[in-house]
């Protein structure tokens, strides 16, 4: 029963960095080492963030951002104080990485994980100001793993706005207090060597956002919505309470002890599963049942 509970962790694994991106690929050129392009792209976006400026955000967050001209007085996106300039620290294959952002709102509502479903409008551009792509009407929420790797990163920092629809109202639904910002990517967590539509290959990019909705998944079935399968703020990619190399929200038996996840959280006598909240102990416990190898 444990093999089947570790090959189904392992597809999980597959499927979800298997994830396709938005934009097809129409071509790969050769890798490069990341620490090598990163040192280059990095200057790059610095120097961007140096000789740009933000000429105007609007009432809904669409943002214009411009040069500074020669002899321009106006104050760098990386000097000025009115939408903070972030960085979040990660690492990829050994590779030390800063993902710089911008926080134009933070939002009121939820946080979404990396494996939930969101719904965002966004506006791609490349450091030269081309645009490759936009969504500024979108009506569905959409797995986060389906978009670049730097989304991953930058989207769970935001909440989600707040749905009014009025009735008998003339105006149209809306979402109002959502997440809005700009990340600034490296390629790595964009599309590296792939060569897309409009985006040559180790090519960063920049995204603006407005993070509108979500809708929280379980990515393994196991009965716990993936936003639960943590502790301590921890990623939930990095939250392996098991240590068997599989994080728990993509792992089906998360205390490794050959029961399912869900068989050990169904309340008993029936076919339905605890809420998160209420899933007990067992006796002596001080973790929930599932969690604890020494208890079914």
């Amino acid at each position: 029963m444990k093999r089947f509970f570790k090959v189904f962790s392992l597809l999980a694994f597959v499927a979800f960095f298997a994830a396709c991106n938005k934009d097809d690929g129409s071509s790969v050129e050769p890798p490069r080492d990341y620490a090598e392009q990163y040192a280059v792209e990095k200057v790059d976006i610095e120097n961007y963030l140096k000789e740009h400026y933000i000429a105007s955000v609007d009432e809904d967050f669409n943002v214009t951002i411009e040069e500074i001209p020669d002899g321009g007085d106006q104050v760098s996106i990386w000097d000025q104080t009115e939408y903070e300039l972030l960085a979040k620290d990660v690492n990829l294959a050994g590779v030390n990485f800063e993902l710089y952002y911008l926080v134009l709102r933070q939002g009121v509502n939820e946080q979404p994980t990396r494996a939930d479903r969101v719904r965002v409008a966004y506006r791609g551009f490349r450091l030269d100001g081309t645009q490759f792509d936009s969504d500024p009407f979108p009506q569905d929420n959409i797995s986060l793993i389906t978009y670049v790797n730097g989304w991953h990163e930058i989207i769970p920092l935001f909440k989600t706005g707040v749905y009014i629809d009025e009735p008998d109202s003339p105006n149209p639904a809306e979402f109002e207090d959502y997440g809005a910002g700009i990340m600034f990517l490296p390629s790595a967590y964009g599309y590296y060597n792939n060569v897309r539509t409009g985006i040559p290959a180790y090519n960063p990019l920049v995204f603006s956002f407005k993070l509108y909705d979500l809708q929280f998944v379980d990515s393994d079935g196991d009965g716990i919505l993936s936003k639960y399968e943590t502790d301590n703020g921890i990623d939930i990619r990095d939250f392996d309470s098991d240590g068997d190399g599989a994080p728990d929200y993509l792992d089906i038996d998360d205390d490794n002890d050959g029961y399912s996840t869900r068989l050990e959280i169904t309340i008993p006598d029936t076919d339905e599963v605890y809420d998160f909240e209420d899933i007990p102990t067992c006796d002596g416990g001080t973790v929930k049942k599932h969690l604890d190898a020494s208890c079914f």
